[in-house]
């Protein structure tokens, strides 16, 4: 399978994360871990770095922790 580029508004959102604090780790397989800050509370957020990705992302970082992308 083919390398994919990845979408503008993506990257916008992982920059946007990294500056609210958060920390991003990237897999070989292109998985990305998000950990919170310390400050905010939850879980780790595994998700892929695709445009089909971006909306359920923004739900869920506004239900599991209170920030909106």
């Amino acid at each position: 399978m083919p390398k994919q580029h990845q979408s503008k508004a993506m990257k916008h959102t992982l920059l946007e994360l990294e500056r609210l604090g958060f920390n991003i780790e990237r897999a070989k397989s292109g998985v990305y871990k998000i950990l919170p800050p310390r400050d905010i509370k939850g879980p780790m957020y595994i998700t892929h770095g695709t445009e089909s990705a971006l909306h359920p992302m923004r739900r869920d970082f506004k239900r599991l922790y209170g920030v909106t992308l």
